[in-house]
């Protein structure tokens, strides 16, 4: 009997630590100050921009690998942002659903899973920046450390679907936002 329990014990433990590592503190992913010029809050700056390109015009984006790179960024901006439950309540909730969708992202997208969020962040801002340029070979350069083995990302972001754990995540945070605005009175 208690060798049944301890295999079923280490059979569910790597479930225990994948749920663990979701909430585990990242370093906050800070946005250069040219774009966040006449922004208030950058956490609901990028959540409500991630939202607005991946839930409220996202074949839009079908073609603009820019537009997709910088919401992409943001994506990654977002997913450190609310991770501190002081300021929301329900910021350590969303925050694990922003990393899941960062993570399907990332995967479709055909980026490295592992690397930290500023890294990536800046990777995509950089590749946004050179795609809205018209400049795809500076573009792959900026996206080259952070992409997995075999990935395309840049036909990929040309392409981009919205992963469904991303658009559970997204609409959570506009809801936890949504309730924040109404309990400070706005």
């Amino acid at each position: 009997m208690q060798a049944g329990v301890n295999r079923r014990a280490l059979l569910l433990l790597p479930l225990v630590i994948a749920g663990c590592d979701q909430m585990l503190l990242e370093s906050v992913a800070e946005l250069p100050p040219e774009i966040l010029r006449g922004a208030g809050d950058p956490g609901r700056f990028a959540a409500e921009n991630v939202a607005h390109a991946f839930l409220d015009r996202e074949r839009e984006l079908w073609g603009k690998p820019g537009d997709a790179a910088f919401a992409a960024a943001m994506v990654e901006n977002a997913s450190t942002a609310f991770q501190d439950s002081g300021r929301f309540a329900d910021g350590p909730w969303v925050t694990r659903l922003l990393r899941e969708g960062r993570t399907a992202l990332r995967a479709a997208i055909g980026l490295d899973l592992a690397l930290p969020p500023q890294q990536m962040q800046d990777a995509l801002l950089a590749a946004a920046s050179a795609f809205r340029r018209g400049d795809p070979a500076a573009a792959s350069a900026a996206l080259a450390p952070v992409v997995a083995r075999g990935g395309h990302p840049a036909e990929a972001l040309a392409r981009i679907e919205t992963p469904q754990p991303l658009r559970r995540a997204l609409r959570e945070t506009r809801d936890m936002l949504r309730r924040a605005l109404v309990s400070d009175g706005r």
